[in-house]
């Protein structure tokens, strides 16, 4: 019997996987240099664990991190990190002091925020690397293209500000082209020659996320910034060919009980069982992240096969109806989320059947879920020593060819 309720296995081998194919995408420049990978570890590097997955990222060579706010960076650098970490997002006063002492590069979004950022590292006395975003029709973070220009300036001309990065963000990349992310393209393309034009040095752009460097959009820019990909799931399924999911999501059954027809199960009794059966109970529910709304929706995978959950997702406990499932004992190993035997549930799967995205899937992940590391090379991929205090480690396990991850009918 497994010593933890639930718990996540993730497997370090495939995101190797993942990053190399990324990588193929992404390509090399006009000069046979291979274009710089950032890769995204923001929301607990989606559910997988911020603090050993940068670790991995960084030995297997990515060129720098990106996260979403100034609390994810300082935690990887004390977690003794030390490649480039660039907070994507914005960064409010309050936050600039730790973040200049922490060596995190900033993104920047107006003139305002370049002077205070400045202010800051004259008073600290140190040079701060700075990215400037702009909005090229995502109506979220960064300048406007028409500023883009005369901030670019500001961020040239300080003595304390060093400007390394100009990016945008797309805002509908399919798996085929159109015409909206065309018109961000050529927008930030006349941007960079406005900025080139001011006589102020291009710094190296970025636009690319997940579905944008599998279908190469903006593929002659210098640097691509990977996410929900790195970890196995595409954006889009038809962009997932290639890529290995990297977590399978766990419990285990810890009570059984015998029911007859027209028992209710849950909350509110919202479901009645139709025939007698057998109703597992999982100590496992919504703030572990299993979404509330797969009440009767949801499946797992009990030896070898699909179960209904019936009746509400709880905070803390769900149910299945294990009665077509012969054998089930108590202690047996379920799956929620991921590859058992020759069955999947994938991200895409769970994120239909709840009415949201894959990305909200493996972010709501919480904090009673336990991850559990795997590599088959954990040799070559060591975790640094304030990493191994916080209790985690990797473990090693045989080479074996990976199990197609299918569907199931």
């Amino acid at each position: 019997m497994q010593p933890r309720r639930v718990w996540a296995e993730i497997d370090l081998d495939s995101i190797t996987h993942n990053l190399n194919r990324l990588r193929l995408h992404a390509g090399s420049g006009s000069d046979g240099v291979p274009r710089r990978i950032m890769a995204i570890v923001k929301a607990n590097a989606y559910g997988h664990g911020a603090v050993p997955i940068a670790w991995h990222l960084a030995s297997q060579g990515v060129d720098m991190l990106g996260v979403g706010d100034s609390q994810e960076a300082i935690e990887l650098r004390e977690a003794g990190i030390s490649i480039p970490i660039v907070v994507l997002g914005a960064i409010v006063p309050g936050e600039m002091a730790a973040v200049v002492a922490h060596s995190i590069e900033v993104t920047v979004h107006s003139g305002e925020r370049v002077r205070l950022l400045e202010r800051e590292a004259r008073r600290a006395n140190r040079s701060v690397p700075v990215h400037l975003k702009v909005d090229t029709g995502m109506g979220r973070l960064g300048c406007t293209p028409a500023r883009a220009p005369d901030i670019a300036q500001l961020i040239h001309q300080s003595e304390f500000l060093h400007f390394v990065g100009l990016c945008t963000h797309f805002s509908s990349v399919g798996p085929e082209p159109n015409a909206f992310t065309q018109q961000q393209v050529a927008l930030f393309e006349g941007v960079c020659r406005s900025i080139e034009d001011s006589e102020v040095p291009l710094p190296p752009r970025h636009a690319s996320a997940s579905a944008a460097v599998l279908t190469r959009v903006a593929a002659h820019l210098d640097m691509v910034r990977p996410g929900l990909a790195l970890y196995g799931v595409a954006p889009n399924p038809a962009l997932g060919e290639g890529l290995r999911a990297a977590l399978n999501l766990k419990t285990q059954v810890i009570f059984l009980k015998d029911l007859p027809a027209g028992a209710p199960v849950g909350y509110q009794r919202d479901h009645v069982t139709g025939r007698p059966t057998r109703i597992a109970t999982l100590p496992v529910g919504y703030n572990d992240g299993y979404p509330w709304r797969l009440k009767d929706r949801g499946e797992v995978l009990i030896r070898g096969q699909r179960a209904p959950v019936v009746g509400r997702v709880s905070m803390d406990y769900l149910m299945v109806d294990v009665g077509r499932v012969p054998g089930v004992s108590i202690g047996d190993e379920v799956t929620l989320l991921g590859t058992s035997g020759s069955r999947t549930i994938s991200a895409f799967e769970l994120a239909e059947r709840a009415g949201t995205i894959p990305y909200e899937i493996l972010t709501r992940l919480g904090k009673r879920v336990a991850r559990v590391y795997s590599s088959s090379r954990s040799a070559s991929t060591p975790l640094p020593p304030k990493a191994m205090d916080r209790g985690f480690a990797v473990v090693q396990r045989p080479e074996t060819p990976p199990t197609p991850r299918t569907h199931s009918p």
